[in-house]
């Protein structure tokens, strides 16, 4: 199998394409929504951050405007994520991926958004657009699935979302899902720690001083960082397969090249920079790690069986001469 053939098998198995079967309704709707909001806000956001400064009347001052740039980046890969989500075929729990998001989009985002706002951190104007699309885009996608599933009902979602997530589910589904598990888990933990306490991010990583929304659109960008973290954890526990490519692909041609950019052209401080692109590259390495290695467990295991196999036949040639 030649270099091309491997990447070109990588790149459709992370797609889920060709698809076995049908997209559904909630599928579509959360692929394509992705697509337009979350993916075209993002990269608006991180492309030009300027048009957002003249809609909604935002204070550009000091780190403003570089920070801005980061949260449009965590953004579009929130979307990337998104999609991936709804065109996997290979997952366990149906259309856990997708129903994870609806608490994490009507309780935590809203919640922190709002906590933002009132301590003066962001601008109402710029927290109410993603407080709304969130809540829409989460209501729609609720309705959808009540519609679409037969014998839904608040318990059995609560069930699919959760009670996976309870049992440790991805923890215990193989090697690279316990990786995707694990790195979630602390990158929704520390980011949310720099959440609620930006000061903090820039005490220890040496930050210039905040000023006008600042402050402010770093918890914003950390915010996008714990949302990644929490999907890891909710595609774990589906045992979601094409997660695993995903979120190597995300980190080598959207998050690497973006933070060397932004860092390089003093869009952000090189010391906030250096910290999220080292964590960023050990996240990968263990992933791959842990991937390439059930992957090397599994041939190894195949192997056997077919020398198992060839043994067994030549014994049962033998017996019947």
């Amino acid at each position: 199998m030649t270099v091309k053939t491997m990447i070109c098998h990588w790149f459709t198995f992370m797609l889920s394409f060709p698809r076995t079967q049908p997209l559904s309704l909630l599928q579509k709707f959360t692929q394509w929504s992705s697509v337009l909001a979350y993916c075209g806000g993002g990269l608006s956001l991180l492309v030009f951050p300027q048009l957002w400064d003249i809609i909604l009347h935002l204070e550009s001052t000091g780190r403003s405007e570089g920070y801005l740039r980061l949260t449009g980046l965590g953004v579009l890969e929130i979307g990337f994520i998104f999609v991936i989500s709804a065109r996997s075929t290979l997952q366990g729990p149906s259309h856990i991926s997708i129903l994870g998001s609806i608490a994490e989009r009507l309780l935590y985002v809203n919640g922190i958004l709002l906590m933002l706002i009132l301590r003066g951190m962001v601008p109402l104007s710029f927290g109410l657009v993603f407080m709304v699309l969130d809540s829409s885009l989460s209501l729609i996608t609720l309705v959808i699935w009540f519609r679409e599933t037969e014998g839904a009902s608040v318990s059995l979602l609560i069930k699919e979302v959760f009670l996976p997530i309870l049992n440790c589910h991805g923890a215990r589904s193989g090697a690279s899902n316990a990786a995707i598990f694990f790195v979630g888990f602390f990158q929704l933990l520390f980011s949310l720690i720099f959440v609620i306490r930006p000061e903090i991010a820039r005490i220890i990583l040496h930050l210039d001083r905040f000023h006008g929304n600042s402050k402010g659109f770093l918890a914003t960008s950390f915010i996008t960082m714990s949302i990644h973290g929490w999907y890891h954890m909710i595609n774990a526990c589906a045992v979601n397969h094409p997660f695993v490519p995903a979120a190597l692909f995300y980190r080598i041609f959207f998050n690497f090249p973006a933070l060397i950019i932004l860092g390089s052209v003093d869009q952000i401080e090189q010391t906030l920079c250096f910290a999220v692109l080292m964590c960023e590259i050990c996240f990968f390495l263990i992933i791959l790690f842990f991937d390439i290695s059930q992957k090397v467990l599994q041939n190894d295991e195949s192997e056997e069986r077919i020398l198992l196999t060839s043994t067994d036949k030549e014994k049962i040639e033998a017996t019947s001469k």
